[in-house]
């Protein structure tokens, strides 16, 4: 058993109120997504276990464990401490019809509304290593039930991050989400029921208004507040703070007036200029801290993309997808399953290691690993009691990284 998987191993072992036969599955199961080169499922982990049935793995996939503390608590141990908070909602494919939560979901990668399911991923991106841990993901509810409690796609994302926010706010206070998230109801959520600030990106042609900064007039009525609409295609920059430019691009911060979230904002105005020094394009970043630097500002939105490596490596390596239970908590403890066994093999892959020892993270070739691991410790363990073998560390190390890409 490798550091990095033994270090998650006790983790478990320490979590109050799981019993040895509980701690002994999770183990066992984090080490089956981790080591199958094939589909991910009941019977796949029967057939790879002395021990377990397929009924065995469906009862254990029923019950509820706390994702969120495991791999926080993982995080703490081996992240650099600098963290960023990601929220987001992945498509999964899925046919049939008694799945739950099953409806028409929006695909990035198809680029229009598939029917399948939805999961609502909080990640922990570490500033400092550039990359994303998983903490937890929750299934969306269909339509008929959001229909059934009242609730909308934004309440339903906001109660995810709400329900997990007392934890999360030990990692980091900063949540950053894509476009799509940049809505009044859902921020004013966030807001009203956590100390979470708010990392976005507005559109294009979003309604915007200077803050006046202007002498105060005497008498009666309400003092001037705002001081003109801010055109996004030509700022008067004269009235933003200049703190980064480069051969390729300038950025602005002010704090303005967003009118449709109907409250002040960071803002981080982006310019991309070409050889001539024209702009080329621009984006504009927001943020419900006041107070956030707007080059931080910047740097924590593109870190938010760090999220989506994470979600492609679960869906190519550790069986995303594959579930198929038609139970919600079935298909929400097998999906963070595969994300967390990703936090396992970026470990394992040499996360803390120095910036120029470190060498590019292959999740194939940790995949590999385990996989080669499986096999030989079948083999030893299927040999005669009567058999004399001496294992050479160096040279089982040797089989157990065969095949690897990386050398």
């Amino acid at each position: 058993m490798s550091e990095a998987f033994a270090s998650l191993a006790t983790i478990v072992a320490k979590t109050p109120g799981l019993t040895k036969p509980r701690i002994q599955f999770l183990t066992h199961a984090l080490h089956i997504f981790l080591s199958l080169k094939s589909r991910i499922n009941f019977l796949m982990i029967a057939r790879y276990s002395d021990t377990y049935t397929e009924q065995t793995a469906r009862y254990h996939f029923e019950d509820y464990h706390d994702f969120t503390t495991m791999n926080a608590t993982y995080l703490h141990q081996h992240g650099s401490g600098h963290y960023l908070l990601a929220f987001d909602a992945s498509y999964l494919p899925k046919s049939g019809t008694k799945t739950p939560g099953l409806g028409k979901y929006w695909s990035g990668c198809a680029g229009r509304a598939l029917l399948g399911l939805e999961l609502g991923l909080l990640s922990a991106i570490d500033v400092d290593y550039h990359t994303a841990f998983h903490l937890d993901a929750a299934l969306t509810p269909g339509p008929a039930e959001r229909a059934g409690k009242d609730i909308s796609l934004i309440d339903h994302y906001a109660q995810v991050v709400l329900w997990s926010a007392p934890k999360l706010l030990n990692l980091s206070s900063y949540l950053a989400v894509d476009a799509y998230f940049a809505k009044k109801n859902f921020i004013d959520r966030i807001q009203a029921g956590s100390a979470l600030e708010i990392i976005s990106l507005l559109r294009q042609d979003a309604n915007l208004r200077y803050l006046y900064s202007g002498p105060r007039r005497t008498g009666k009525g309400a003092p001037k507040q705002y001081d003109g609409k801010i055109d996004l295609k030509n700022p008067d920059l004269n009235r933003f703070e200049l703190v980064s430019e480069s051969a390729t691009e300038r950025v602005y911060t002010a704090l303005v007036n967003c009118v449709f979230l109907k409250r002040t904002i960071r803002l981080a105005y982006v310019q991309q200029v070409g050889i001539n020094g024209s702009v080329q394009s621009y984006r504009a970043y927001f943020s419900t801290a006041l107070k956030l630097a707007g080059l931080d500002l910047v740097r924590y939105y593109r870190l938010r993309y760090q999220q989506e490596f994470l979600i492609r490596d679960a869906k190519q390596h550790t069986g995303l997808s594959h579930s198929q239970a038609r139970s919600v908590n079935k298909l929400e403890f097998h999906t963070n399953l595969a994300l967390s066994a990703i936090n396992v093999a970026k470990v394992e892959g040499g996360l803390r290691a120095n910036q120029a020892e470190r060498k590019a993270f292959s999740m194939a070739d940790v995949k590999t690993r385990y996989h080669n691991e499986l096999l030989l410790n079948r083999f030893i363990s299927s040999l005669p009691d009567s058999a004399k073998l001496t294992i050479n560390q160096t040279q089982v190390s040797q089989f157990y990284s065969f095949g690897c890409i990386a050398a």
